[in-house]
């Protein structure tokens, strides 16, 4: 919670800054990204997410002529889920339709929402963890409205220009359900710390070309730990690939709207 001169600003996300002005930008293709964590005080039902989405570098202080504020205060966020809880878009008040939060009078929805694609890196707890792209069939930030935001409210959810379901790579949910856990039982033990890499692999091999492979591995007690090769239909895979992702959507019945939006 941040006190400002006229009222409260409540908040949890953190950007990685390239300067006083600039959000940190990361060129995935062709590269591995490695980070350390530990996750063993973080119980079930809580999110430690790490994640990459497509805002721009400036928090869009170039492109809206309105927005002084740019990446130095925060602005131009999105994701996936096109939230509309975000009160600043596109370098206007979200305020037209404005619904505030019944629990929290910081918080609430307004008419626009705020798209982009998304990588979830890590999105874990004590008790489970999972990678997630999602695609979008826009570009870089876009605000939207009505059909366009995907709102559940609506039924939309897969009418929207942004994939909010996403191709997970879960341990458990893939039938691995002694790979990552609490314990010297598991084989990654989320109560220790870990270091986790995860690499971007193009199709030529190169930092242009198009991303045809997510590789994941964990670091611990001196052990290199690949994610867990798992059956899926009548496939096995340990990574991510767009024949894993639709893979997964048959067998578990699941609406495709990763590779309708773009897929890998």
């Amino acid at each position: 919670m941040t006190q400002g001169p006229y009222s409260k600003n409540v908040g949890s996300r953190t950007f990685l800054m390239q300067d006083d002005y600039d959000y940190h930008p990361m060129m995935l293709l062709n590269r591995e990204f490695t980070f350390t964590v530990d996750v063993s005080q973080l119980p079930c039902g809580l999110n430690g997410a790490l994640y990459f989405v497509e805002m721009d570098q400036d928090g869009g202080k170039s492109k809206f002529p309105t927005n002084h504020a740019g990446a130095r205060l925060g602005t131009g966020y999105c994701d996936a889920q096109c939230p509309h809880d975000i009160k600043y878009i596109n370098g206007e008040a979200n305020m037209l339709g404005w619904n505030p939060s019944p629990t929290d009078p910081s918080a609430g929805t307004g008419k626009y929402g705020t798209c982009c694609a998304e990588m979830d890196i890590w999105e874990a707890n004590k008790q489970s963890t999972q990678i997630t792209p999602h695609s979008c069939s826009v570009q870089g930030q876009t605000r939207c409205e009505g059909k366009d935001c995907g709102d559940n409210s609506s039924g939309d959810r897969y009418n929207g220009v942004c994939d909010k379901d996403g191709c997970d790579f879960n341990p458990f949910r893939l039938g691995e359900t002694n790979f990552y856990g609490p314990g010297s039982e598991y084989t990654v033990d989320s109560t220790k710390e870990m270091t986790v890499v995860t690499q971007f692999i193009t199709n030529d091999g190169s930092d242009h070309g198009t991303l045809s492979e997510i590789k994941r591995f964990y670091m611990q007690d001196g052990r290199v730990i690949p994610n867990p090769t798992v059956t899926v239909g009548d496939k096995t895979f340990n990574s991510m690939t767009q024949e894993n992702c639709d893979s997964q959507k048959q067998t578990f019945g699941e609406k495709n709207s990763f590779k309708a939006k773009g897929g890998m």
